[in-house]
C-alpha cells in the first residue's frame, strides 16, 4: 500500500515541538508586559499616595498600628523590586524567541524541501497528465475547427457553432497558450524536447555546452617555461 508523504508541518514531532516552544514563549512575553504594565499602574497609585504617607503614619501611631505606613512601604517596594525583574526578563524573551524562530524556519525550510523531493514525482506525472491531455484535446480542437472550415470552403457560409476552449489556441499556432504551456514543460525538464510537436522545438533553446576550461601549463621547477639557450 502506498504511503501518503505528509504536506502538513505539524505533523513532523520536531517541528510540532518547536513550535510549541514558540508560542509559549511568546506568550510568557506577553504575560511578562502585562505585569510590567500593571504593576507600573500600581506603582502610580502608590506615588500619589505618597505625599499623604506622614499623615497616615501619624494616625496610624494614634489607632495603635504604627507599622501601617511601613507595610505600605514594602508593598511598594515589592513592586519596584517585580517590574526591575520583568525589564531585566523581557529582553531576554524577546533574545529567546528570535532564536527559536531561526530554529522553527530552519527546519521549516528542511521539511518544506524534504516534502517536495518526495514529492516530486508525483508532480512530475500530474504535469505530464496535463501535457498528454492537453495533446489529446488540442487533436479533438483542431478536428472540430478543420470541420468548420472544411464547410465554410466548400459553401462559403458558416454554419455550426464554433465550440472552442477559452483562449487555449491550437498547437499549429506555436505562440498559442497550449503551446506555450507544452514549451514550459519542456524547458523545466517535465517533457523532453522529442516529445514536442517537431515545429515547436525550435522555440526550445538548446543547451549551449559548458565552455572548457584551458589548464595553464605548470611552471618548470626552477620557475622558468620554455627557457631558451
Amino acid at each position: 500500500m502506498k504511503t501518503e508523504v505528509p504536506t502538513n508541518l505539524n505533523e513532523d514531532p520536531r517541528f510540532s515541538a518547536a513550535t510549541a516552544l514558540l508560542e509559549k514563549l511568546k506568550a510568557e512575553l506577553k504575560e511578562t508586559e502585562d505585569l510590567i504594565d500593571n504593576n507600573l499602574s500600581a506603582l502610580s497609585v502608590a506615588s500619589a499616595a505618597r505625599r499623604n504617607r506622614i499623615e497616615e503614619q501619624a494616625h496610624a501611631m494614634l489607632a495603635g498600628q504604627p507599622d501601617a505606613a511601613l507595610n505600605a512601604s514594602a508593598e511598594t517596594a515589592r513592586i519596584r523590586a517585580d517590574i526591575e525583574a520583568a525589564q531585566l526578563k523581557r529582553p531576554a524573551l524577546h533574545r529567546a524567541i528570535e532564536l527559536q524562530r531561526q530554529v522553527v524556519e530552519q527546519l521549516r525550510g528542511e521539511l518544506h524541501a524534504k516534502i517536495c523531493r518526495d514529492l516530486a514525482p508525483k508532480h512530475i506525472g500530474l504535469v505530464r497528465e496535463i501535457a498528454k491531455r492537453l495533446i489529446d484535446l488540442d487533436a479533438a480542437l483542431m478536428a472540430e475547427h478543420d470541420l468548420r472550415d472544411e464547410i465554410f470552403h466548400g459553401t462559403g457560409l458558416h454554419g455550426l457553432t464554433p465550440m472552442m476552449v477559452g483562449n487555449l489556441g491550437l498547437l499549429r499556432d506555436e505562440y498559442s497558450l497550449t503551446a506555450s504551456y507544452l514549451i514550459e514543460c519542456v524547458k523545466n525538464g517535465f517533457l523532453k524536447k522529442s516529445e514536442l510537436p517537431e515545429h515547436l522545438r525550435g522555440r526550445v533553446p538548446s543547451q549551449e555546452p559548458a565552455p572548457t576550461v584551458q589548464k595553464r601549463q605548470a611552471a618548470d621547477p626552477d620557475g622558468w617555461l620554455h627557457a631558451t639557450a
